[in-house]
C-alpha cells in the first residue's frame, strides 16, 4: 500500500465541560460534517508538517517499538486537510492527532484501542507539548457517536457509556468568526486554581459534573425542557470562574433571549443551542444569520461500523493447472507471501472487522489449516470445509458465501451484538486500494458498498460485470451483458448490510445462480441501496499464468 487516509471529526462538549480537567462527568458527540483527514503516503524518509503530529508520533512511535515494530521500516509523509474552524472551540488540533494516530495504526499494522488512541492524543498535548487539555474531546473523537463520560478514569473501557442520538432535541451551532483563546491558555490559570484547592474552582467543577448527569436523566426521561435549563447551567458555571469573551457573550445571550439553551461547546469561539423543537431551531438560526454568524445543525457522526468478513477461497482455479493441481490459488505466493496473506492484512487494516471466515474447498481445507496455524494474523479467523473435491462438485462462490454466513452466525457470541455488516472478498485476485474508504461511507450511511473499475474500451461483450451510475449510487448492475454500456465493473470486494444471511437465502430459494457473485450482486441491486467507489490503485486478476507472472514481478520491484 502506497498511502492511505485516516480521519476524525470535531467535536461538541454537550454537558460537563469543562469538569474533564477536573475528574468530572459530562456528555458530547462527534459533528458528522466537521472533521479532518490525514494521508500518508511512502516516502524516503519520513515527514511531519508541524510539532503537534510530532508530539502524537513520538508516543507512538514508541509503543510501535514496545510491541517489537520500527517507526523507520515504512517512512511516509503526513499532510492533512481540515474543515473545522479555526479556534472556534470544536477541537480541531485533537481531531488531528486522533486521525494521525489511526493512520499510523493501520500504516504500521499495530492495532490500538479507542481508548488508547484517546490516551496517546491527550498525552500528546498534555505530557509532551504541555498544553493543559481533558479527555473529553478526544474520547469523543477516538469513540465517536453521543457519549457519557467519566472523567476520573477516562481511558478505561468502561468509563464510557454510548447514548442514542436521537433522544437530542434539535441543536444548532454558530460561530461568530472571532477566533477564541487557546484552550490550553484559557484553562491553565484555572487548573492551577484547582491544584491549590481553590474551594470555588472545586464546587464549580463538582456542579458541572452533577448537571451533566441531570441532563442524561433528562435525555432519557424525553424532558427538554430540563435538558435545556442544563445547557444554560453548564454556561452559567463556567461563567463563574472562566473570563468569557465579550463576542461569545453577545452569541449566547442571542440565542438565550429566543428561548434557547445555550452554552460553548469547547472553549469559546463557537456556541451550542439547544431548542425545543424544529420551529424553534429555525427561528434561531434565522436570527443568527440576520447578524451575520455562520450557523450549522450537527448531527452525530455514527461510530465505525463493527463488521465480519468472508474469504471466498473455494474455486479450483483449473485455469492455472498445473500450478493449481496440488495448491488452492489464495495460497500461491506473491512476492514471497501468499496472496490470501496479503489480502487478510488488508481486511485487517481497516480495524473495524471483528472476525473472519474462510471457506475453502475439501481439497485443500487441510492446507489452509495450516496456513491459518502459521499466519500469524491477528484477526480471528475459522476455516470451514465446503466438502467439494473437484470443479465439477463445486457448490458456488454463493452457495460458499452462504455457508460462511452461517458458520459465522454458528460461531457468535449469543452475549456480543450481532454485526453491522459484512465484507466479502473473493481471494484469487489482488488489489491496492484502501478499504477503509467502504467502511467509512458505510458506517456514515449504511448502504451496501463496492469498488468499481474502468475497463478499456471497446469493453468485450459477455465478459465482465457491468454497473451503471448516477454520482455515487448504483443505478444498474448487470452480470457479463452481451449489450455492454458502461466501462466500469465490480471487483469482487463488497461491504454488504446486515440482513445478508436473509437477502441469500431468499436469492437461493428463488433459484439464484448459485456460482458467480455478479449474479447476486444484480439481484441485489434491485432490492437495496448500492454505492460505488472507483479503483484509484493497481488490481490484478491472477486468472492465467501469465497474470501470476505480472503480479509476482509487480510485487518483487515493490
Amino acid at each position: 500500500m502506497t498511502s492511505l487516509t485516516a480521519v476524525a471529526q470535531a467535536r461538541i462538549g454537550l454537558l460537563g465541560n469543562p469538569s474533564d480537567i477536573y475528574a468530572g462527568r459530562g456528555l458530547g458527540f462527534s459533528v458528522a460534517e466537521l472533521g479532518v483527514t490525514v494521508t500518508l503516503t511512502a516516502n524516503s524518509e519520513s515527514s511531519l508538517p508541524n510539532e503537534l503530529f510530532g508530539a502524537g508520533w513520538q508516543l507512538f512511535a514508541d509503543d510501535l517499538r514496545a510491541s517489537g515494530g520500527e517507526p523507520e521500516s515504512r517512512p511516509f509523509v503526513l499532510t492533512f486537510t481540515s474543515s473545522v474552524p479555526f479556534q472556534g472551540g470544536l477541537s480541531g488540533s485533537s481531531a488531528l492527532l486522533v486521525a494521525a494516530l489511526r493512520a499510523w495504526s493501520r500504516w504500521f499494522d499495530l492495532p490500538l484501542s479507542n481508548g488508547r488512541i484517546a490516551e496517546l492524543a491527550w498525552r500528546a498535548e498534555n505530557e509532551v507539548l504541555g498544553i493543559r487539555a481533558g479527555p473529553l474531546d478526544r474520547l469523543v473523537q477516538a469513540h465517536d457517536g453521543l457519549l457519557a463520560m467519566d472523567f476520573s478514569r477516562p481511558f478505561e473501557p468502561d468509563a464510557i457509556e454510548r447514548l442514542d442520538p436521537t433522544l437530542l432535541p434539535p441543536l444548532l451551532l454558530a460561530w461568530h468568526g472571532v477566533p477564541g483563546q487557546n484552550s490550553g491558555d484559557v484553562h491553565a490559570p484555572v487548573y492551577e486554581r484547582w491544584q491549590a484547592g481553590d474551594a470555588a474552582v472545586t464546587e464549580v467543577m463538582t456542579a458541572l459534573a452533577d448537571n451533566a448527569m441531570k441532563g442524561k436523566d433528562a435525555l432519557f426521561a424525553g424532558d427538554r425542557a430540563t435538558f435545556i435549563a442544563c445547557v444554560d447551567r453548564n454556561f452559567e458555571l463556567r461563567a463563574s470562574i472562566f473570563p468569557i469573551a465579550n463576542a461569545d457573550r453577545e452569541l449566547i445571550a442571542l440565542g438565550r433571549d429566543l428561548g434557547a439553551g445555550a452554552k460553548f461547546p469547547g472553549s469559546g469561539g463557537a456556541v451550542l443551542f439547544a431548542c425545543r423543537d424544529e420551529t424553534h431551531r429555525e427561528a434561531i438560526e434565522a436570527a443568527c444569520r440576520d447578524r451575520g454568524h455562520e450557523t450549522l445543525r450537527p448531527t452525530v457522526q455514527a461510530p465505525k461500523p463493527r463488521l465480519q468478513a468472508v474469504f471466498l477461497a473455494a474455486g479450483f482455479a483449473t485455469r492455472l493447472y498445473p500450478l493449481t493441481e496440488n495448491c488452492a490459488k489464495p495460497l500461491l505466493e506473491v512476492g514471497g507471501r501468499p496472496m490470501l496473506s496479503r489480502i487478510v492484512e488488508q481486511v485487517q487494516r481497516t480495524d473495524a472487522v471483528e472476525r473472519g471466515v474462510v471457506v475453502a474447498n475439501g481439497r485443500f481445507h487441510a492446507d489452509f489449516e495450516r496456513w491459518h496455524a502459521q499466519s500469524g494474523t491477528r484477526l480471528p479467523l475459522a476455516t470451514v470445509n465446503d466438502g467439494a473435491r473437484t470443479n465439477e462438485t463445486r457448490l458456488g462462490a454463493v452457495r460458499d458465501l452462504a455457508l460462511g454466513l452461517e458458520a459465522l452466525a454458528r460461531d457468535a457470541d449469543p452475549d456480543h451484538p450481532s454485526p453491522d455488516g459484512y465484507l466479502v472478498l473473493a481471494c484469487d485476485n489482488l488489489f491496492d486500494f484502501d478499504l477503509s474508504r467502504l467502511v467509512d461511507r458505510f458506517g456514515a450511511n449504511g448502504k451496501g458498498q463496492l469498488i468499481v473499475r474502468q475497463v478499456p474500451s471497446p469493453v468485450p461483450p459477455g465478459r465482465y460485470s457491468e454497473v451503471m451510475l448516477r454520482g455515487t449510487s448504483v443505478e444498474r448492475f448487470r452480470e457479463k451483458p452481451a449489450d455492454p454500456e458502461s466501462d466500469l465493473s465490480a471487483i469482487a470486494v463488497y461491504l454488504l448490510p446486515p440482513n445478508l444471511p436473509t437477502l441469500i437465502r431468499d436469492y437461493l430459494d428463488a433459484g439464484g445462480n448459485p456460482d458467480a457473485p455478479g449474479f447476486l450482486l444484480a439481484w441485489l441491486s434491485e432490492r437495496i441501496a448500492l454505492e460505488a467507489t472507483r479503483l484509484d490503485g493497481e488490481w490484478l486478476d491472477i486468472g492465467s499464468t501469465e497474470d501470476l507472472e505480472r503480479a509476482r514481478r509487480a510485487y518483487d520491484r515493490s
